[in-house]
């Protein structure tokens, strides 16, 4: 399931799909020790980062990737 606060949301909206799509499919595993896709994520904002919390789609471990605004 993926969730969002208001705030990430706008952010993540602002973002244009090819991009989002390559933020989703480029997130370290340190399990598989590999890029891997982010699943059942929650996004939230630090400051003015996006944070976006969640599952490697190959092993279920905990992956996060931050998306520094500009």
């Amino acid at each position: 399931m993926i969730k969002f606060d208001r705030k990430a949301m706008n952010k993540f909206n602002q973002i244009p799909d090819d991009i989002k799509l390559k933020l989703l499919s480029n997130v370290y595993c340190s399990k598989c020790n590999d890029m891997v896709k982010i699943v059942n994520f929650e996004a939230t904002t630090d400051k003015d980062d996006l944070v976006l919390n969640g599952k490697c789609e190959n092993c279920s471990n905990n992956v996060v990737r931050l998306v520094e605004s500009s």
